[in-house]
């Protein structure tokens, strides 16, 4: 069998293998493909240089360029080690000069894959020869999304120094921030907030380069060969004028004025002309943070695979000790909480999902992960399985919002996959951008943020960690408002404070049937002031569970809070009596330490809560699963009636002292340590504040 019939056999010209071409060229020479523009990356002088120029197979990515280049044997020429060391070296040269990233020996059976580079084996996860086939019109479709996909993996890993495949562990670079923070923060101008902006910026940069969407003059090495060859000035305007533009040309500024990054890395300032001025304290901590992520990588690996909780535990590097931090803690509802609440809930294909108060997006990031290929380009048109809603305020005073470009960051993480496999294409990148990044991530600077528009019946699943704060410019402003089309009030329960609006407007937007997850604190539950808002709960939706987080749970507050889960009435089930009985649970531990450190262990009562909460809301009516509940002494099943609206909803308050001095809740002596104390008194001033609030709308009724 001939090389020809058997390159024939498995390609044809062409063969599509998912976002690749191959092509099995016969007697076409890589200049004639250059001169008719069917490959790009060569120039006409350059293929001059290249001696034998009639390459068996290519496959080309989008933008035409060569990526693996294939040379097909006889079987009678592959049949030894020698032979096969003699096939590899025959048109190994060429593939170097042809820029392909993989070279490909094969005898149509038999596939050896090398690195072009260092023309060595690439080899596995394990350090074992790639021999992957390349066959696919023998393929699935599926099975050829599989190989394009692995094409891309070797691709992203492999270079002048690696021909090995790095496994998929998901760094955890927090090491890196925290020495970041201290170099940023010993620059007299840069405040913790401003550090984290700029150490988000330079991740960004760094991740974007190792996935491949960054590309040529604008990746990091690049920009890093500039300052180790020449200096950090050089280094540091290559950046600010090029690489930055190509960032603002991929990831387009949204309707809102936001972007991945915040415009203004260590303040730089421009000339008349718009060129940025050069400080030199500034190039030099450039330089050092070049020096710090090089680093880094050198001994760790690319920025390929990112721990999906890193983003969130950013604010406790750069903020815990900041009098910055205040008005930022919503960003950060702890992942292992956020992942509990979404195994709450079900989430299906062709769901709309909204958080109203969304920081960094990891409830919608949790609850689109549950569903299979939730984005995806078919046919070059972006499609998705699921819509995705957040909406955040801006605490910023100009258009760059730490929270937005954080919540993108996230995107960035969780879908590092879908950019890294279309990085090829600048168009798609930009889709992707606007479909993604910019549609599902919204921000709003008005006084009242998300609550300023409020669409009735518009999500089938709402997840959210309100803020809770009074303001009585809100609250005056949201008197103003009515719901979308419509001339009828949008918030008319007049509870206490920010929180309260927030349930309102998660309520309304919910669809008949529809489910929401909230994280709230017990002033909902226990304040009068609160009796209407409770009322329109129990009269609008089924309330589902009430479980109780451990105080310490949000690094920025003592607040003791809630999980409320509700299902909203459907239009026959208005009006009718709640039957079957609330699920409440009291948790010591939710899987981390309630510290600055938050380290993982072992002790979860949040994940046994909604174990048991999952068995229950399939099984209600169950003997078994009621008994497994009520012999938990952790969890019971609270008849409604206990929820009137003139009734405390604190689930605390049904177990008695002593059950709650056995799960340790409780102390059995009224000795407080300093902590215990200090978050005692803040409660209580809390607690003063609220009932105040109540006393002046009571006295405003009257």
């Amino acid at each position: 069998m001939s090389e020809q019939t058997i390159q024939d056999g498995l390609y044809s010209t062409p063969v599509e293998l998912d976002k690749y071409t191959c092509r099995s060229l016969g007697a076409t020479t890589i200049k004639d493909l250059v001169k008719n523009k069917e490959i790009t990356g060569l120039t006409s002088k350059e293929c001059n240089d290249i001696k034998a120029n009639k390459p068996d197979v290519l496959i080309l990515n989008m933008n035409r360029e060569i990526v693996v280049f294939i040379e097909m044997k006889q079987p009678s020429e592959f049949k030894s080690d020698e032979l096969k060391r003699i096939a590899k070296y025959q048109e190994l040269l060429v593939a170097k000069q042809t820029k392909a990233k993989i070279y490909v020996i094969s005898d149509g059976d038999t596939f050896v894959w090398f690195n072009p580079l260092t023309e060595e084996h690439i080899l596995d996860e394990d350090g074992k020869p790639v021999l992957k086939k390349i066959n696919p019109k023998d393929l699935t479709q599926e099975q050829n999304k599989e190989l394009a996909e692995f094409i891309d993996d070797v691709c992203y890993c492999i270079d002048g120094s690696n021909n090995q495949l790095i496994p998929k562990d998901y760094i955890d670079p927090t090491p890196l921030a925290k020495k970041t923070a201290r170099i940023l923060q010993n620059m007299s101008l840069s405040s913790a907030k401003n550090s984290l902006y700029t150490f988000v910026e330079m991740f960004t940069f760094k991740f974007l380069s190792d996935i491949g969407v960054l590309k040529g003059i604008y990746r990091f090495d690049s920009v890093y060969d500039i300052y180790s060859t020449q200096n950090d000035k050089d280094a540091f305007k290559q950046y600010l004028s090029t690489v930055r533009e190509q960032l603002l040309s991929l990831f387009p500024i949204a309707d809102d004025n936001t972007s991945i990054i915040n415009g203004r890395l260590f303040h730089t300032q421009v000339d008349e002309m718009g060129n940025p001025i050069i400080i030199d304290s500034a190039a030099n901590c450039f330089g050092r943070l070049l020096d710090c992520f090089k680093e880094y990588e050198n001994e760790h690996g690319k920025f390929l695979y990112i721990n999906k909780d890193f983003k969130s535990k950013l604010f406790e590097t750069f903020m815990k000790n900041s009098s910055d931090k205040d008005g930022m803690g919503q960003f950060f509802t702890p992942l292992k909480v956020v992942q509990e609440m979404v195994r709450m809930v079900d989430v299906r294909e062709g769901m709309s999902i909204c958080d109203p108060a969304c920081g960094v997006a990891k409830f919608l990031l949790e609850a689109s992960s549950k569903v299979s290929n939730p984005f995806y380009f078919e046919n070059g048109v972006f499609k998705h399985s699921i819509k995705l809603y957040g909406m955040e305020k801006r605490m910023e005073d100009n258009n760059d919002d730490l929270t937005t470009i954080l919540a993108k960051a996230n995107l960035l993480i969780y879908y590092s996959d879908l950019f890294k496999n279309n990085s090829d294409s600048t168009a798609k990148i930009q889709k992707l951008s606007k479909e993604l990044l910019n549609t599902v991530i919204k921000s709003s600077h008005s006084t009242l943020g998300t609550l300023e528009k409020l669409d009735a019946e518009k999500y089938d699943l709402i997840l959210a960690n309100p803020p809770y704060y009074q303001s009585a410019v809100i609250t005056e402003a949201s008197k103003t408002i009515t719901l979308a089309n419509s001339s009828t009030k949008a918030y008319t329960t007049g509870g206490l404070g920010i929180e309260t609006l927030f349930i309102e407007w998660i309520i309304k937007s919910l669809k008949k049937g529809g489910e929401a997850n909230i994280i709230l604190p017990d002033g909902i539950f226990t304040n009068i002031g609160n009796d209407d808002l409770k009322d329109f709960i129990g009269k609008t939706c089924f309330i589902e569970s009430i479980i109780s987080l451990p105080v310490g749970t949000f690094f920025n507050t003592p607040k003791k809070t809630f999980i409320l889960t509700v299902r909203k009435r459907t239009k026959a089930e208005i009006g009718t009596e709640q039957v079957l009985p609330v699920f409440a649970y009291l948790c010591s531990t939710i899987g981390e330490t309630m510290d600055a450190y938050r380290f993982d262990i072992d002790e979860n009562d949040l994940n046994d809560a909604v174990t048991l909460y999952s068995l229950y809301k399939n099984n209600k009516e169950h003997k078994i699963v009621k008994d497994a509940v009520t012999d938990n002494p952790r969890a019971k099943l609270l008849e409604i009636s206990k929820f009137k609206k003139e009734e405390s909803w604190d689930i605390n308050l049904f177990w008695s002292d002593k059950e709650k001095e056995e799960l340790g809740i409780k102390k059995k002596d009224n000795v407080m340590s300093i902590d215990e104390f200090n978050n005692y008194i803040s409660e209580l001033v809390d607690d003063i504040k609220d009932y105040q609030e109540a006393l002046k709308c009571l006295t405003s009724n009257i």
